[in-house]
């Protein structure tokens, strides 16, 4: 093995000294069952509680479940989102992150008590069901030193995954069923189990006679273009859970999501063993009881006369937000988000029912898209964007139809505003704890709405909602729920919460419904609101003279976010299985409001059982946590560094196939990473399919049968070396990655502007490469003169990226992206500078999920010397048979489908220019195509053209023009692990020789 350069010692030098220690100061929590780990002193309160929790539902799911934890569980307190949020895993540890604000109440879609006491009965189901191991998988877990997590890298670790964990890959729906349905019983019948909104759905689905997802179609198409999303999982999850529990019984229920010794090991062959058939079988049972039940429900509403609306528009609007009536225009405002446009705020004509959009929401939430205040007066819209983050305070002139955003990151919403002196209100939402603001037009040397101030914090525990400010300014109106999710409508004294004096008369107390979406009329005689009261959202009116409160609707599915027109008409949200739709209906009371029953009741009643699975928030806050040894310390992520997995691999490198070896090592929180990977060629074992045109021509030397790499992680920096660096998927070509020689190399990024879907990335670095026979990045271009030669290149580049994609599309459809690179290679005192840059604009089609696209980039080496650092190649379209990189690779500046790398010419330059157009047409969606184990999602195809000129002191000046298509299909293996296989073929012409060449392209790509 040759010596290794000076420059290679001086990196690995500078890896182990750097700081350890720099992403700032974390506390930890650790028990003999979890580490929690928080990041900011705000959450310190909620600690011991949230510890406390932890262990009072871990104690119930190891007694329920007869679960043994493989390990301890970290939990990560955090507040990145202005809306209660958590996740959890098991692979490759097992991890639960919870967010500290207050849940959405948007509809009821997530009805729950305390929240930290909900998350952890929630998210330590799905920790049970992953991680509890049978004897099958703890042997795995052993040879593979844990939980192996899949890599696009090596996919051999999917089976390898799936060998040590694997309940891991059973659908989404079958995690979130198990986990709400426990969570609804563990809150004493406060969750989805029980929901109204879970009930709305079906019954509309059956009154509709609208299609029920299969259970294989909910994970292909339910998930990804219906309006409500992700949220299908829970949704469907629970119910068929709970049809299950209420059919045969809750125990077996449990019995299928535990992992024993005597258990299937894929969740489908359990459900057989459990309950004698098919899982197809019973979910074909469960939606035809499922008609029949809802059937019921709807004939028992229909009892009392059923409120008719009269259709405004035949939009359906997918989600909505509150709405607002413009008198003088005659349109309502709201931001609405449904499949096929991008989410944004509308203005509905009453007359004509046409919807305009009026402007883009950047970051729409699922239900509620944005917060919304109108001031009819100044003629404008307040909204928020980021509604999934920390939201920003933007405005929209209607007269000029400009935006201008007025607090970034304010983190407030439920926005009302004050007629009385033009300030808007709303609610803040910081470190888990819900503060009334109100931020004024005018301020002392400040442009309007620029600063606010704090009111009232509610105590923790205690949130509060859906506000408004009465006309004539002096009361504010809200939807508050306390520590036992009881919510209750409330009037707080306006002036006096300015002086800082509570002042609350309770209207009404809605038990654990929700007052939705309460405001007042323009005459402020008034508040009209929502409300599942009587099981079904119906429209509910609160006179203040008296605050008596009248029904004026009965509904079939469920009316919303009320606003009275006149005397004699209400505007409200109708629920369709496609979406709100806008609708009239009588501004009158109605004499009696149907109830249903609920599925959850009949389940108690048959299965008194599920009372026992009630846990005591009680138990858990007196719990003294001194009897699980709670310590507090400091987390150094690199003292908590540990082997998660390791196992064996097969690559290639040039034309052999070797074995090697990968081991993964992190810290429980990813904050610092290595992976290290060897293998060895035999000179014997040869590839059949070689990218290589004559394998036979191609020789290895003996030290290239040695391979190794190694990437470190450490914050923004990333570490990287490599020896005869080899990759599995150069054994399929035709690009080919692996690269005989030294290299290393550390890289920096930043963000410097973070405000998903626009970014500003700044990334930098240093990279050495010795003892090269072909360019680093062409592979084209061989190096065999420069094999003894040690390159450095310092690089750098700024990529600005704003994408926007509508709900139901596979992929971004409008925006654009620009791109500069800039880097300077040294080598033998000699600097060689290039710079690259790039553009990408797209623009969306009338026809749903369909743009054009205009690319180009262009390049300058400004170097005449030929060397592996002043020349750019293309060819291909780049995608080798199987493949884990873009599978749109023709996108690439140095793609040039059409001219193959091994059958056509080699386009070499020192500079270049290359446009590209491309029409990305709808995707076909598959309803049910596969099974569990295997589906397909989507089809789509593209079609591209491209002009492309050089210039080379070898070649000259010369220009080619291809065209062509490519046609993807998205498939799922495992449930949930995806894969695209990809056809394609280009013609591409040399204008300067008019020839012409032609290339076919088939590959499939492991995971995203």
């Amino acid at each position: 093995m040759p010596r290794l350069p000076a420059f290679f010692i001086w990196m690995l030098v500078l890896v182990l000294m750097m700081p350890q220690e720099s992403i700032g100061q974390l506390k930890m929590m650790e028990t003999d069952d979890m580490r929690m780990i928080s990041y900011d002193f705000g959450h310190n309160y909620i600690l011991p509680h949230a510890a406390k929790c932890f262990h009072n539902t871990l104690r119930f799911h190891e007694q329920l479940f007869d679960y043994q934890a493989t390990e301890k569980v970290t939990v990560l307190v955090q507040d990145f989102g202005d809306y209660g949020n958590a996740g959890a895993t098991a692979i490759p540890f097992n991890f639960i992150t919870m967010g500290l604000s207050p849940f959405s109440y948007t509809f009821e879609t997530s009805p729950s008590s305390e929240r930290v006491f909900s998350m952890m009965n929630h998210e330590l189901v799905h920790v049970v069901a992953l991680d509890d191991a049978a004897r099958s998988d703890r042997f795995w877990q052993k040879v593979f030193i844990g939980k192996v997590n899949p890599t696009k890298d090596h996919p051999l670790s999917m089976i390898y995954s799936y060998m040590t964990s694997p309940r891991m890959y059973s659908p989404r729906w079958y995690h979130e069923g198990i986990a709400a349905y426990m969570e609804t019983w563990m809150n004493g019948g406060i969750g989805l189990a029980m929901g109204s909104f879970d009930e709305m759905v079906f019954r509309t689905l059956v009154h509709e006679n609208a299609h029920i997802y299969s259970a294989q179609g909910l994970e292909s198409e339910g998930v990804t273009t219906d309006f409500q999303g992700r949220s299908n999982s829970y949704l469907y999850g629970t119910r068929f859970m709970g049809y299950l529990a209420y059919t045969y019984s809750p125990e077996q229920v449990i019995e299928w999501v535990k992992r024993t010794n005597d258990s299937k090991a894929f969740f489908a062959g359990e459900f057989k063993r459990i309950f004698g058939i098919s899982i197809a079988a019973g979910w074909d049972n469960w939606l035809a009881w499922e008609k029949d039940w809802q059937q019921e429900n709807i004939n028992a509403l229909s009892a009392n006369p059923i409120t008719h609306s009269t259709l405004i528009s035949h939009e359906k609007l997918g989600s909505v937000s509150f709405a607002h009536y413009d008198e003088k225009r005659q349109k309502i405002y709201v931001a609405v988000n449904y499949p096929g446009h991008y989410p944004h705020l509308a203005a509905i004509d009453l007359n004509s029912g046409n919807v305009e959009n009026l402007a883009d929401i950047k970051g729409p939430a699922l239900f509620y898209v944005s917060s919304v205040a109108y001031d009819e007066e100044g003629d404008a819209l307040f909204y928020t964007t980021d509604n999934n983050a920390w939201r920003d305070l933007m405005l929209y002139d209607l007269a000029t139809g400009k935006t201008q955003m007025l607090q970034r990151n304010a983190r407030t919403g439920d926005l009302a505003f004050n007629a009385t002196d033009q300030s808007i209100w709303g609610i803040k939402h910081l470190n888990g704890l819900s503060t009334i603001v109100e931020i004024p037009k005018d301020a002392p040397g400040q442009q309007a709405y620029a600063s606010w101030q704090q009111i009232y914090t509610l105590p923790y525990g205690h949130d509060i909602f859906d506000i408004d400010i009465s006309p004539d300014g002096k009361l504010l109106s809200a939807a508050v729920s306390d520590l036992a999710g009881h919510q209750s409508l409330l009037l707080y004294d306006l002036e006096a919460l300015k002086e800082g004096e509570v002042l609350i008369d309770t209207i009404f107390n809605f038990e654990v419904s929700s007052p939705q979406s309460f405001r007042f009329t323009k005459d402020g005689k008034y508040l009209i609101g929502a409300s599942y009261y009587s099981g079904v959202s119906n429209i509910f009116r609160v006179t203040m003279a008296t605050q008596e409160i009248h029904a004026m609707s009965n509904a079939i599915t469920g009316y919303f976010r009320p606003v009275m027109i006149d005397e004699e008409r209400l505007f409200a949200f109708e629920y369709s299985s496609e979406g709100f739709r806008p609708v009239i209906i009588p501004n009158h009371v109605v004499d009696r409001v149907s109830s249903i029953d609920f599925l959850g009741n009949r389940a108690v009643a048959k299965d008194p059982i599920l009372k026992d699975w009630t846990l005591s928030m009680t138990d858990a806050t007196q719990m003294d946590l001194a009897t699980v040894n709670a310590v507090e310390k400091e987390y150094r992520p690199g003292k908590w560094m540990s082997v998660n997995y390791a196992y064996p691999t097969i690559v290639g490198y040039k034309d052999r196939v070797g074995l090697g070896y990968k081991m993964n090592i992190t810290d429980p929180i990813n904050f610092r990473e290595i992976n290290l990977h060897v293998a060895y060629t035999p000179l014997s074992w040869t590839n059949r399919i070689s990218p290589f045109p004559d394998s036979s021509s191609v020789n290895l030397d003996t030290d290239e049968r040695y391979h190794f790499s190694l990437s470190s992680r450490f914050n923004r920096f990333t570490f990287s070396a490599a020896f005869n660096e080899a990759s599995f998927y150069d054994l399929f070509g035709p690009r080919i990655a692996s690269r005989k020689g030294f290299a290393a190399g550390i890289d920096y990024d930043q963000s410097i502007i973070w405000d998903p879907p626009i970014t500003l990335d700044l990334n930098f670095g240093l990279e050495g490469h010795y003892g090269l026979d072909r360019s680093p990045d062409f592979q084209q271009i061989t190096t065999t003169a420069f094999d003894q030669s040690l390159f450095l290149n310092l690089y750098g580049s700024l990529t600005y990226t704003y994408f926007k994609k509508s709900l139901g599309a596979v992929e971004e459809e409008k925006g654009f992206r620009t791109r500069a690179l800039l880097s300077v290679a040294q080598s033998e005192g000699n600097y060689y500078p290039n710079l690259t840059v790039s553009a990408d604009y797209g623009f969306q089609l009338p026809m749903r999920h369909s743009s054009i696209w205009l690319r180009g980039a262009a390049g300058n080496s400004f170097e005449t010397e030929f060397t592996p650092f002043t020349r750019f190649a293309f060819a291909s379209f780049g995608n080798n048979y199987v493949d884990h990189q873009d599978y749109k690779r023709y996108r690439t500046p140095y793609s040039f489908p059409g001219v193959s790398f091994t059958d056509g010419p080699s386009i070499i330059a020192k500079e270049y220019f290359k446009g590209q157009m491309e029409w990305v047409l709808p995707p076909l969606r598959f309803r049910k195509f596969g099974g569990f184990n295997f589906f397909a999602n989507w089809m789509q195809t593209s079609l591209f053209s491209s002009f492309l000129a050089v210039n080379d002191p070898q070649g000259g000046h010369r220009e080619w023009a291809n065209i062509g298509g490519q046609m993807d299909l998205r498939m799922v293996v495992f449930s949930h692990l995806p894969s695209t296989l990809s056809f394609g073929y280009a013609r591409a012409w040399d204008l300067n020789q008019t020839r012409s060449y032609g290339e076919w392209m088939i590959s499939l790509k492991i995971l995203k």
